[in-house]
């Protein structure tokens, strides 16, 4: 059994090899998502991006969106990996879909999608302006603390504490949250 909880936060300590190159290089969202999910799931923990995208190539291009007609395809990929619920919201308005206390998260949100049908994110499609971000998010026990783990090109790796409440700074977009189950099965 892994037990998601613990081993989430131990595979981002500042000695780990996941750590060491989120720090270093402004890694893509979904780049260090899928290499957490790896390093979670299957103990990679490798020395360079190529190396985790080297493990399984065509697993690496779903969980970093490379197909525009499968936009949710990282939370996909992190559920093949790691078990868990999908929740979705077409467009958040008051509400962003809820954390799990004391669960890990992985979580999408895209803005100006194609959204076809809006009950289900299955048809949903990329199109000309549509921009999205895939980050990390473990939710504390009590209250709605929560801490957030991204990185992006342009800022880089970084780590936010705050809180999970009403739009959750989501208001506008669409949303996908796969929430991690405490245990997994090996």
């Amino acid at each position: 059994m892994i037990d998601i909880s613990k081993k989430g936060w131990m595979v981002l300590r500042g000695n780990t090899p996941l750590h060491k190159i989120a720090a270093a290089e402004n890694l893509p969202c979904c780049t260090l998502c899928a290499m957490w999910c790896l390093d979670v799931s299957d103990d990679v923990c490798e020395v360079s991006v190529t190396r985790y995208a080297g493990q399984d190539l065509d697993w690496w291009k779903e969980a970093n969106v490379y197909d525009r007609g499968k936009p949710w395809s990282a939370l996909e990929a992190a559920q093949q990996k790691l078990g868990g619920v999908i929740a979705y919201c077409a467009e958040v308005d008051d509400e962003a879909p809820a954390l799990t206390p004391g669960r890990w998260h992985v979580i999408q949100r895209w803005r100006s999608l194609e959204l076809n049908d809006k009950d289900i994110m299955e048809d949903d499609e990329v199109i000309n302006g549509s921009y999205g971000h895939t980050y990390l998010a473990f939710a504390e026990e009590e209250g709605d603390a929560v801490t957030i783990i991204q990185s992006s090109i342009k800022k880089g790796y970084r780590v936010n504490e705050g809180g999970w409440s009403g739009n959750a700074g989501l208001k506008g977009f669409s949303v996908g949250v796969l929430t991690l189950p405490v245990l997994r099965e090996v």
